[in-house]
């Protein structure tokens, strides 16, 4: 199975963000906890990640990704689309790659497609205090092989 982007968990917690009039409880920095997080079986944790959200609503989600991986290579992702389900190119991942957010009032819904017909899906919400967001997801290689995953990301 190919192995997934960190970005889909990150990128989950963005478009949450959408779910609120004002500017939001998710835009700003937020880290990956590498500790609490448990990724699918063989995967390899990345040594740093870190999102920077500059737009979480309705109408407009943007962020910037920057991840470490566990050889110590800087990857830079990005994505600047919607909230309303509408896959977009993500800059960075792997070409022909498409992400699609759905926001909701508790919670927010990603789902990555591939070329190669292999999808990530992912459901976030924020802890009560909004210093925590978990995502649960699933990894498939179109296949009929799935691979479950939680990340966590903590405010920066």
């Amino acid at each position: 199975m190919r192995t997934r982007s960190i970005v889909v968990g990150l990128a989950t917690l963005v478009a949450s963000a959408a779910v609120a009039a004002e500017p939001g409880p998710f835009i700003g920095e937020w880290h990956w906890n590498g500790t609490a997080s448990v990724g699918a079986p063989g995967e390899p944790k990345p040594r740093d990640v870190v999102l920077t959200i500059t737009s979480a609503d309705a109408a407009h989600v943007a962020w910037r990704l920057t991840m470490i991986d566990e050889t110590g290579e800087r990857h830079e992702q990005s994505f600047n689309g919607t909230g309303d389900g509408k896959p977009v190119a993500v800059s960075g991942n792997t070409a022909g790659s498409m992400a699609a957010f759905t926001v909701t009032p508790t919670a927010l819904q990603s789902v990555y497609t591939y070329p190669d017909g292999s999808t990530d899906r992912s459901t976030c919400a924020l802890s009560a205090d909004q210093k925590t967001m978990t995502c649960h997801g699933v990894e498939s290689d179109g296949k009929g092989h799935t691979a479950p995953y939680t990340d966590v990301y903590d405010r920066k």
